[in-house]
C-alpha cells in the first residue's frame, strides 16, 4: 500500500504477498481497510501503561499531553502509514474512529478520578485533549516522522493551557 497506493491494492493482493487464503483473511479482518486502520489488540494495554506512568500529582492537562504524545510515538510507524494512506485515499478520512473513541474513553476514565472536576469540566478538558490530536493531523507532514506530529501537539496544548484553571474544583467555582 505504501509502494502502489491504498487503491491499487486488493484484498487478493494482500492475501498473496502474506501467503495466506482469503478465507484466513477474513477471520481476521474485515476489509482491506481494517489491514491498516483497526485498532492493535495491544493497544489498551500500551494505554493502561502510559496511563499508570504519569506521577500522581502531575496537572491533569500536563498528563493528558504526555500520554498522547507517549501513544502516538508508540504507534508512529502505523500512524504514518495511516497518514499516507489517507492523504492518498480522502474517503478514507473516517476510519480509525473505533480505536479513537476506545482510546479517550480509557483516558477519561483514567482521568474521573484524579481530576477533582465535575463530569462537566473533565468533558471540556479531555474533549480539548481529543480535539487538539485531531486538529493537528491534517497539518501533519507524515515524510517528517512522528517527531512534526508531536510538536504540533504540543503547540496546542500550550495554545489552549487548561493547567491555569486546574485549581478550580467545579464549574464556575
Amino acid at each position: 500500500m505504501t509502494e502502489r497506493g491504498f487503491d491499487a491494492v486488493s484484498v487478493d493482493d494482500i492475501v498473496a504477498a502474506a501467503g495466506v487464503s482469503r478465507r484466513t483473511f477474513f477471520n481476521y479482518f474485515a476489509d482491506k481497510e481494517s489491514v491498516v486502520f483497526d485498532p492493535d489488540p495491544d493497544d489498551p494495554a500500551l494505554w493502561g501503561e502510559l496511563l499508570g506512568a504519569r506521577p500522581g500529582g502531575e496537572p491533569l492537562w500536563v498528563s493528558l499531553r504526555e500520554v498522547v504524545v507517549g501513544y502516538t510515538g508508540a504507534c508512529a510507524e502505523r500512524m504514518i502509514l495511516q497518514r499516507r494512506v489517507r492523504l492518498a485515499s480522502p474517503e478514507l478520512a473516517g476510519c480509525s474512529r473505533e480505536v479513537a473513541d476506545r482510546f479517550w474513553d480509557a483516558v477519561r476514565e483514567w482521568a474521573a478520578p484524579r481530576a477533582g472536576v465535575d463530569g462537566f469540566e473533565l468533558e471540556l478538558v479531555v474533549g480539548a485533549a481529543r480535539m487538539i490530536l485531531h486538529a493537528s493531523c491534517p497539518y501533519w507532514d507524515a515524510s517528517a516522522g512522528i517527531g512534526g506530529l508531536h510538536s504540533l501537539v504540543r503547540t496546542g496544548f500550550d495554545t489552549f493551557d487548561w493547567t491555569r484553571h486546574e485549581s478550580r474544583t467545579s464549574v464556575g467555582s
